[in-house]
């Protein structure tokens, strides 16, 4: 029997195919994955190491973001709401934590339970108490309407065969005048057919 490709697959099969890798990676960070993980990735991409060099491990090990642009904005307000899509291992979501401080509060949503749990984890040893974790769909997000006052992302649009639904759960979710920063994967070129059909290039 032939190999299926991305393109015989159904949404929800391709979530899990996206769920199972990220899985992989919570359950084992040091392994050589066709994209870049971890502490070293990350000084790379630009996040301060002043912030970065005091989370906890379990943190860092598994960062899997392909932006520092949420950790180096400078917007966000004591006291918001923040919701944060794809959390992964929670590196963006404890930064995030600090910036809105004890009286604001992070939301991180995941396909990943195994991700989820790495985040609450290094949230507990890092003194963050103001981030709550949810396992849930970007597409379909269980949170009140016009309830957060920025939703953010770090490289999860890349991954979802469903981006439209993204889009109208961001707008559903946001309070008026709310605000959405997203980091994306910029192609210099068009992938070829093959590429675009292969599941292992689907996570590059």
């Amino acid at each position: 029997m032939a190999r299926r490709t991305i393109g015989d697959l159904s949404a929800a099969e391709i979530r899990e195919l996206v769920r199972e890798k990220y899985s992989e990676v919570a359950f084992n960070p040091g392994t050589k994955y066709r994209f870049r993980v971890g502490h070293q990735y990350a000084l790379d991409l630009g996040y301060p190491q002043n912030e970065t060099k005091g989370l906890p491990k379990v943190l860092m090990e598994c960062f899997t973001g392909v932006s520092s642009y949420l950790a180096r904005f400078q917007e966000f307000q004591p006291g918001e709401t923040v919701l944060e899509l794809g959390s992964g291992g929670g590196v963006d979501t404890v930064l995030l934590a600090r910036r809105v401080g004890p009286s604001g509060k992070v939301i991180g949503f995941d396909l990943s339970l195994a991700m989820l749990q790495r985040a609450a984890t290094g949230s507990k040893q890092g003194g963050i108490s103001q981030v709550h974790f949810n396992q849930a769909l970007a597409e379909a997000l269980p949170i009140a309407s016009s309830s957060v006052d920025w939703v953010v992302s770090n490289g999860i649009f890349n991954l979802s065969p469903e981006k439209e639904r993204i889009l109208e759960e961001i707008h559903r979710v946001l309070k008026p005048g709310g605000r959405v920063l997203c980091s994306e994967i910029v192609l210099q070129r068009q992938p070829t057919i093959e590429e675009r059909l292969n599941e292992d290039d689907w996570f590059k």
